[in-house]
């Protein structure tokens, strides 16, 4: 067995930056080692914890991205963590070095002490010199071994600090909402039996095959609506003027239900009238021209839209305020994704930097922040969804993605645990749209549900103002506030 943990280094918060409570904590490294199904050791994986000092036993925050093949860099120096990475506070203010850290008013470090999850292949997980790569593939790479593994990671962590039986929350952002969902229900059938109080959904890809943009689908066009209206209205386009965001989002999503989905469905049938009406109010909310939402039978797809909107202009994918000049057509050259172009230098240099100088983990082993090709050979089936179909696996027609079954079954079985989720109006991956339909088709229990929508991307808390209220409705639901 591989062990390491590193020795807790100090750091002292002020009040203002961990909500009502301030004073010292600690922030620890640990590695664990991960095995293959016939007990060979494939790798490692890290956490990274931070413990504010205490005579009282605290809830524990286990905190992740997805992905899959993700580290948590975006949560630990962005999101929830006492440090985040200072950025201008518009996202077309430019980002160049020197980069700093600064204390995180977000932080959930007053609510709860937090573990930050990195995956084998992430962070500083490694994969073994020598490991067949079909055994680690069969460890690691699906819905299902990701949550073996990463359950496996939890249950090592609270056994190696003494926390086994403490209050645990979950909190997942994009993937990592997926392998939340799939942990809630596995800690409570599995030998590390843990009872989940809490899951935070953070840009949530539960319902990801439900509103998936394909022909069709007419769901993944109505789902997009909001996201497309706010858009166009943050760019000067659209006819939707004098609402706040979340108020041409509700209006967006409204629409899209009662008139927008109607008329989707009718498909050819629908008549010259509605069409024209529909054409001219989607035209309003998406700020494309009459003609351009004809020409594409009222569907809207994400894609087109992030290049259409500004010509000659690419909006970004996971926060479509950031923008890139398109490639000039005469002078071929690689199309940057806008967001990550501006933020990922910054998080690969601090992540590396609050290693070596804040937690004092001597390494020339370069952080990962994401272990490339992990999704295209993942394994998205859950096993129990195989049986709806007759045991149909996939890729095929009848493949079910149900993960939303396991929030049912975790909140059924635990009549006080709650569900947070949390969405960025500038997503284009995870869009308010889709976390209305998850809530709204799924039968949750809306009394301990806390539905937050916030004015960014899909890591809404790069943003600063939108990262301080983030952190605040995370701390209400750790604390047990009302949804």
């Amino acid at each position: 067995m591989i062990e390491w943990q590193s020795d807790p280094q100090r750091f002292t918060a002020t009040e203002a930056a961990n909500g009502p409570t301030g004073g010292v904590f600690t922030g620890t490294v640990d590695r664990f080692a991960v095995t293959a199904p016939d007990g060979s050791v494939i790798g490692t994986a890290h956490t990274i914890a931070y413990a504010l000092e205490s005579e009282l036993r605290r809830p524990i925050a286990f905190v992740f991205n997805g992905g899959p093949g993700v580290s948590s860099v975006w949560l630990h120096l962005g999101g929830v963590g006492p440090f985040r990475v200072a950025l201008p506070d518009a996202p077309d203010e430019g980002m160049m070095p020197p980069y700093a850290l600064e204390e995180n008013a977000g932080s959930l470090l007053a609510a709860a002490d937090l573990v930050f999850i990195d995956p084998v292949r992430t962070g500083l997980g490694r994969v073994e010199a020598g490991a067949a790569p079909e055994l680690v593939s069969a460890a690691v790479d699906g819905a299902e071994a990701d949550a073996a593994h990463v359950g496996e990671l939890i249950a090592a962590w609270l056994r190696r600090h003494d926390r086994v039986g403490d209050e645990v929350y979950l909190v997942g952002e994009s993937y990592g909402t997926v392998r939340a969902s799939l942990l809630a229900t596995r800690f409570l059938a599995g030998d590390h039996a843990i009872a989940v109080s809490g899951i935070a959904l953070l840009g949530q890809a539960v319902n990801a095959q439900e509103t998936t943009q394909r022909p069709g689908n007419v769901i993944g066009y109505v789902a997009a609506v909001p996201f497309l209206a706010v858009t166009a209205r943050y760019h000067g386009k659209g006819a939707h003027a004098g609402l706040t965001v979340a108020e041409l989002a509700e209006r967006a999503h409204r629409w899209a239900i009662t008139s927008y989905a109607p008329a989707l469905l009718q498909g050819d049938l629908l008549d010259a009238e509605t069409e024209a009406r529909i054409a001219g109010e989607l035209s309003g909310f998406v700020g494309l021209s009459e003609a351009e939402v004809r020409a594409r039978r009222l569907r809207i797809n994400k894609e087109e839209f992030r290049r259409a909107l500004l010509p000659g202009r690419t909006l970004g994918l996971t926060d479509a305020r950031y923008t890139l000049p398109q490639p000039d057509p005469g002078f071929p050259e690689p199309e940057l994704e806008p967001t990550g172009a501006y933020l990922d230098p910054a998080y690969t240099a601090l992540i590396q930097r609050h290693l070596s100088e804040g937690l004092g983990v001597r390494s020339d082993i370069p952080y990962l922040l994401a272990a490339p090709g992990v999704h295209e050979r993942w394994d998205y089936q859950e096993r129990r969804s195989l049986e709806t179909f007759g045991g149909s696996p996939s890729p095929s027609p009848f493949a079910v993605f149900d993960y939303g079954a396991n929030l049912r079954a975790w909140l059924r079985s635990n009549r006080d645990a709650r569900l947070f989720i949390g969405t960025g109006h500038y997503d284009s991956l995870t869009t308010v749209g889709a976390a209305h339909n998850l809530l709204e088709q799924n039968a949750l229990p809306r009394d301990r549900v806390t539905f937050c929508t916030y004015e960014a991307g899909h890591m809404m808390y790069s943003d600063r103002t939108e990262a301080t209220r983030l952190g605040a409705d995370l701390r209400a639901f750790i604390a047990g506030g009302a949804a």
